[in-house]
């Protein structure tokens, strides 16, 4: 394979990266609605970070620093929460709201 062949195969894995984002950012939104509302166990709150965390990881890796960034804080917010029995009270429920738009935000945004 050549460099140029490599370049153009990156440049359509990033876009494909880039054009899902926000679907995986609509279902962690639908997700944390969801555990707000009560309709799941809250224990579903580690689902939530573990995909903050992926989007953290991959961000970066295909050339989207702020995906990556923010979904990194939003992660580093859920960890003390994941796995417990309550979610967060009502003012840290707003970050995480707030978290969640901004990682929308940024996912538009490539």
């Amino acid at each position: 394979m050549t460099d140029s062949q490599l370049e153009r195969m990156m440049a359509k894995l990033r876009a494909d990266y880039a054009e899902q984002i926000p679907g995986t950012v609509v279902q962690m939104e639908d997700l944390w609605r969801r555990l707000v509302a009560a309709e799941i166990p809250s224990a579903k709150l580690t689902e939530l970070a573990r995909m903050a965390h992926s989007i953290a990881g991959s961000g970066a890796t295909f050339g989207l620093p702020n995906v990556s960034r923010t979904a990194r804080e939003l992660e580093m917010f859920l960890d003390p929460y994941a796995g417990g029995e309550r979610l967060p009270a009502p003012a840290a429920q707003a970050t995480v709201t707030q978290l969640l738009a901004a990682l929308r935000h940024a996912a538009a945004g490539h």
